[in-house]
């Protein structure tokens, strides 16, 4: 049995359960450190200028007599730059200096197809060639099929190595073995056969699985919240990532997602309700954290797989665009604005025109933040606009 064997055979037992082993989880965690990335995914393309507002432009109100955001409605971080209004909830971040934006994010020959974009930031290649995500190949760097979960329904791409997909929890009050009916004998009859070499040191990792998942259920039943969760989906899903984190899984990643962003008709009344949603439900995480007493190992990043057209349409919406704004925030991150903004006079058919490349962003999270090789991760050296707290 090689590595890629042993690799496909404790998947196949994650598959058993519907939550993640963590005695692998644990081992990186000593060999990795004890840090964790929240990956945010804001499904659809997120408007990014009317998120980071440059309500000092003139060229962005023009560009957007009916869905710009009022200069008076703005929250103001600089002379230039603003948030949209639904983001006040983090206006406590920003001001305690643990909200970070990176402007003009994106790639090269940006792809404006949702399922082309999404794959290039989920695999970290614009050239579309690879089959496996980022966040796949930091478990296959590290040696742990369970280092990362998505919190939600389907595993996405960034999380699926060369040979298996990392778990997906659609809720962790689910997080226990299920096995199919009938099954539970012969389970317990294979797991009680001597065996030697490495099927006796499978058979002794997947009885420390089942010992440690019995653990965290017993902690996740002891988690009570350090702060009240509004009554969203988004909410519930970082509560669940709290609850993970709280209740000692050791993942190095988890990721979960907020979608509907894909604003064609419409924009400000779907935007504003999104980013409020998005707002209020990180605001309770972070708090969350803070109580638990575990703010300072957590880093949240989110991004959208693009932005949208400068100019509004006909429909009081946006259509696919280039580049956009990312965000990150936590003890770890160096507040404020990195990266310059848009030029929206210099167009490039219509949308901004991107000076920070995406991977530069991750490549500071799996090496500033996760102690990670980021070259061998995202196959080159890329740098970061300096996001994360020295």
């Amino acid at each position: 049995m090689d590595r890629r064997d042993f690799f496909k055979l404790s998947a196949l037992a994650a598959a058993s359960i519907s939550g993640m082993p963590g005695f692998l989880a644990r081992a990186a965690t000593v060999a990795g450190g004890d840090k964790t990335l929240v990956v945010i995914q804001l499904t659809g393309g997120n408007d990014g200028l009317n998120t980071l507002i440059p309500y000092s432009n003139g060229a962005y109100y023009a560009a957007r007599p009916n869905i710009a955001i009022p200069k008076s409605d703005v929250l103001t971080l600089s002379g230039d730059l603003g948030m949209h209004p639904a983001l006040k909830p983090l206006m406590e971040l920003w001001d305690g200096g643990q909200l970070a934006w990176m402007e003009n994010v994106g790639y090269p020959d940006p792809n404006r197809s949702h399922f082309a974009s999404m794959a290039i930031w989920h695999t970290a290649d614009p050239t579309q060639a690879s089959s496996e995500g980022w966040i796949g190949r930091i478990s296959e760097q590290i040696g742990d099929p369970f280092c990362a979960s998505n919190v939600g329904n389907a595993t996405p791409l960034a999380l699926i190595a060369r040979d298996y997909s990392l778990p997906s929890i659609d809720s962790v009050d689910n997080f226990q073995l299920k096995l199919p009916a009938g099954t539970q004998a012969a389970f317990d009859s294979m797991l009680s056969e001597r065996r030697g070499g490495e099927a006796a040191y499978l058979e002794q990792a997947t009885r420390a699985m089942l010992k440690h998942t019995a653990t965290v259920q017993a902690n996740i039943g002891k988690y009570k919240a350090g702060a009240t969760y509004p009554d969203s989906k988004f909410a519930v899903q970082m509560k669940d990532i709290a609850r993970l984190i709280a209740s000692g899984t050791g993942q190095r990643v988890l990721y979960t997602s907020l979608g509907s962003f894909d604003t064609h008709a419409g924009q400000r009344a779907d935007q504003d309700r999104l980013l409020g949603e998005l707002a209020a439900g990180l605001k309770a995480f972070y708090a969350d954290l803070q109580t638990q007493g575990l703010a300072e190992k957590v880093v949240v990043m989110g991004f959208s797989e693009f932005g949208r057209r400068v100019a509004e349409n006909a429909s009081a919406g946006t259509d696919h665009g280039e580049g956009s704004v990312m965000f990150a925030l936590g003890h770890g991150v160096k507040g404020g604005i990195h990266g310059d903004s848009p030029d929206l006079e210099r167009l490039h058919e219509g949308d901004i025109v991107y000076k920070q490349d995406f991977r530069g962003v991750y490549a500071e999270a799996l090496s500033g933040w996760l102690g990670l090789n980021a070259r061998s991760i995202l196959g080159g050296d890329f740098k970061g606009p300096g996001w994360l707290a020295s």
